[in-house]
């Protein structure tokens, strides 16, 4: 009696959770047309905190931190004067991570990186960029249906190939078989590749209000190599006490507080 009591329990918290979220997403929607964008990020931020960030919701949450940026310059005369663009920029990511596929971000990701004093990392060969930008046109779900079904049609060709008297049925589905086997492994990997991307949690955004200094070593009094911007992408090396040293896209490292960054 008690467990049922419970499960009902949880049942009910969890649609009212989620009827709070819903209502207080459209609260932000109404809120960001109506140019709201303080209104707008609390109402999005409450729906992350209430376990339903999706990646629209941190897509629309990235727009309201960067138009809340833009406009809120008043004392600074300077946009992003509170750190709104890295907040921005995190957001972009989190929606990327949940749907690589989502032009919108991207796109935005890319305008919100053009106001960081960003370096550009070391180029990439042709191919590797085709393999990147491949495997970003689904997530890691969509390839590993993919790879199933074509798993699937594989030991079909096969059976066929195996239980057909027709010598031409048998080496049509022989070859045909031969390309599934090659797609299977290919969708395979880029399944795996995607959700290594997805779990990863190495790269990390510089959160602050200006610009951040990064260390030669884990101390402050030591040597600054450089100053990062709010926004920059970093990957986090290793941690030491309050410091975590960090790896910059053209390779250069150095130590910064923890504190100074977050974790896509």
């Amino acid at each position: 009696m008690f467990a049922a009591v419970l499960l009902s329990t949880q049942t009910v918290t969890a649609a009212d959770s989620k009827t709070t979220a819903e209502s207080v997403w459209q609260q932000g929607v109404e809120a960001y047309t109506d140019k709201e964008y303080d209104r707008a990020v609390e109402c999005f931020e409450q729906v992350v905190a209430l376990g339903y960030g999706s990646a629209d919701v941190y897509y629309n949450l990235g727009d309201a931190y960067f138009k809340r940026g833009q406009h809120n310059i008043s004392g600074t005369n300077r946009p992003f004067a509170s750190g709104e663009l890295g907040k921005a920029i995190i957001n972009y990511y989190r929606a990327l991570r949940l749907e690589p596929s989502m032009k919108d971000a991207r796109y935005n990701l890319d305008l919100a990186r053009d106001h960081t004093n960003d370096t550009e990392a070391v180029p990439q060969a042709l191919l590797a960029r085709a393999w990147y930008a491949l495997r970003d046109t689904m997530s890691s779900n969509g390839w590993a249906v993919i790879s199933v079904v074509v798993l699937v049609v594989t030991l079909l060709l096969v059976l066929l190939y195996l239980l057909s008297s027709r010598v031409a049925l048998r080496k049509v589905s022989f070859f045909v078989a031969i390309v599934t086997v090659v797609v299977f492994v290919l969708t395979t990997i880029l399944a795996l590749s995607q959700r290594a991307v997805y779990i990863s949690d190495e790269r990390a955004v510089v959160m602050c209000n200006d610009t951040t200094p990064v260390h030669a070593s884990p101390d402050s009094s030591s040597k600054i190599v450089r100053q990062p911007s709010q926004g920059v992408t970093v990957d986090v090396v290793r941690e030491h006490g309050e410091w975590s040293e960090i790896e910059f896209a053209d390779g250069e490292k150095g130590w910064i507080r923890t504190t100074a960054i977050e974790r896509i």
